[in-house]
C-alpha cells in the first residue's frame, strides 16, 4: 500500500524523505508530545496536502515541497492500531495532550508500527502514524520524491 507526505528538504538538516520522525520530535503535534519520534503520513495525496495547508496561515510557501511517496506492507495496516478516541480529539481549539497521550502510550507500547487515526481537516480520511522505532520500519521505503507545485489559488 502506498502512504503519502508532503516535506520539505532543509538543506544542512535534513532531506524531504527523512523518515526518522525528528521533525514531529521538535515541535510536539496532535498524536505526539515534543521529543518524541513519529512520522505522519496520509493514506492519500490530498489529505497529506490538506495536512501540510492548514499549518501554513494562508501563506504561498517559500520552501521547497516534495510529495514523498511510501511503500508499506498492506499486512501492516491492517495490523494498525486503531485507538479509541476522547469526544475532544478534533477540537483545535484544545490543547492535544490527551491525543499526545494515545501517541506516545501507542510508541512506548512499541506492538505496532501503524497507527491509524482519522484527519481532522477531512475526517472520512486517515493518517497513519509510523513508529520509526519499531523492528518493521526498515521495511517502509520512500518509492517517490517528487517536486510539488501549489496551486496558488489555495492561498488567495
Amino acid at each position: 500500500m502506498k502512504l503519502y507526505r508532503l516535506a520539505k528538504d532543509k538543506p544542512g538538516h535534513y532531506a524531504a524523505e527523512d523518515l526518522s520522525g525528528n521533525g514531529a520530535a521538535l515541535s510536539g503535534g496532535r498524536w505526539n508530545p515534543r521529543g518524541l519520534r513519529v512520522l505522519y503520513t496520509c493514506c492519500s495525496a490530498s489529505t497529506a496536502l490538506l495536512e501540510s495547508l492548514v499549518h501554513m496561515a494562508g501563506l504561498m510557501p517559500r520552501a521547497r515541497y516534495y510529495l514523498i511517496v511510501l511503500e508499506a506492507p498492506d499486512a501492516e495496516l491492517r495490523k494498525a492500531y486503531v485507538p479509541s478516541l476522547p469526544p475532544d480529539w478534533a477540537d483545535i481549539t484544545r490543547d492535544p495532550a490527551s491525543t499526545a497521550a494515545i501517541g506516545q502510550h501507542w510508541i512506548e507500547e512499541g506492538k505496532h508500527l501503524m497507527m491509524k487515526v482519522p484527519s481532522v481537516v477531512s475526517p472520512t480520511d486517515f493518517n497513519v502514524l509510523l513508529n520509526p522505532l519499531h523492528p518493521q520500519m526498515p521495511g517502509i521505503k520512500v518509492v517517490e520524491k517528487k517536486l510539488f507545485q501549489f496551486d496558488a489559488r489555495l492561498f488567495g
